[in-house]
């Protein structure tokens, strides 16, 4: 059956860069929103990257530790309030700087850590250090990925994070993304939360905006920044190829309301979801054979690489590769 989250971001202004006690003002308000974020029952909330330290003369200097002012007001009020929070941090360790997001638990504890793996020139200039991994955490409610800002033009850390089964992946930035976030869904198989200063995005697994919130839509309003979608994680995207019969197959055997199904013919893709109570949408994957959009584009890449290196191997007189009776041609 579905696996919902309610996954909230929170878009909102920096203040003046000279503003006395900025930091804590900042961070103050930070907490109100996870305030808001929790009053909307949501399990996790997310904020736009370095936005503790963001837009100000030596933001990229703001540098702290793990137990430093921004990761411990943030785990107080994750505790508090029962949710995860998404911290993008510059973070201080053993002397190098990162970019980072930071995972803290309902309990207030680090989840996990994820480093920019593609600071920008501007980035490496001021001495930020990038990262090299792209890990995926378990959650109650799912397995989450996150990337920051520039990361989303490199293949390689999308690649990173389908391979390591992300369903949903936290992208702080200082830019909206645009298509590129649903070029990411569909190519990996994975839910997308968006989050920079002026826009939330939510956008699902087939690469289709489930939702958009711009800041100014809300300001003359004096509503929360604070948006709020529910996502099911439990949603796969499939390629209509070798799957159809099995599909049939499943049908006949659970009953015709099983699973959502949904094919989006354009894109010759495929949602699916399971409906069987108890089993979910992995498990009946499992069970009759069904293949995933991303593993599907996996294995043709494996058949693709031992039919070139099939290919490249000596033909002999016989037409074989491989030796025959020693004679070659």
């Amino acid at each position: 059956m579905g696996r919902f989250a309610n996954i909230s971001l929170v878009n909102f202004p920096t203040l003046p860069a000279d503003e006395p006690g900025r930091l804590q003002k900042t961070l103050d308000r930070m907490c109100g929103y996870v305030v808001d974020a929790a009053q909307e029952q949501s399990d996790l909330v997310a904020f736009p990257e370095i936005c503790n330290c963001l837009d100000t003369a030596d933001q990229w200097n703001a540098a702290e530790a793990l137990d430093g002012p921004t990761i411990a007001a943030l785990s107080q009020a994750a505790r508090r309030h029962e949710l995860y929070v998404v911290a993008p941090l510059l973070l201080d360790d053993a002397g190098r700087r990162y970019n980072c997001a930071v995972l803290i638990g309902r309990h207030g504890e680090i989840v996990g850590i994820y480093r920019k793996n593609f600071p920008t020139h501007g980035e490496l200039a001021n001495g930020i250090t990038p990262g090299v991994e792209t890990p995926v955490f378990e959650t109650d409610f799912g397995r989450v990925g996150l990337c920051i800002c520039f990361d989303l033009n490199y293949w390689e850390v999308g690649a990173g994070l389908c391979q390591n089964r992300a369903e949903l992946v936290i992208w702080p930035s200082m830019w909206a993304g645009g298509r590129m976030l649903s070029k990411w869904a569909m190519e990996f198989g994975f839910n997308m939360a968006a989050v920079w200063k002026e826009q939330s995005t939510f956008v699902d697994v087939a690469g289709r905006e489930i939702l958009a919130v711009k800041r100014e839509a809300r300001d003359r309003t004096g509503r929360s920044p604070v948006v709020t979608a529910r996502i099911d994680l439990d949603r796969r995207l499939l390629h209509p190829d070798y799957n159809l019969e099995n599909l049939k197959a499943l049908f006949e055997h659970y009953g015709p309301t099983a699973a959502f199904t949904e094919w989006l013919k354009q894109d010759c893709h495929l949602i699916f979801g399971s409906q069987v109570p108890g089993a979910s949408s992995d498990q009946l994957i499992e069970e009759f054979g069904l293949e995933t959009m991303r593993d599907y584009l996996a294995r043709v890449r494996r058949d693709r690489k031992a039919a070139l290196a099939a290919a490249a191997e000596p033909v002999y007189a016989n037409g074989q590769a491989g030796a025959q009776d020693g004679e070659r041609i």
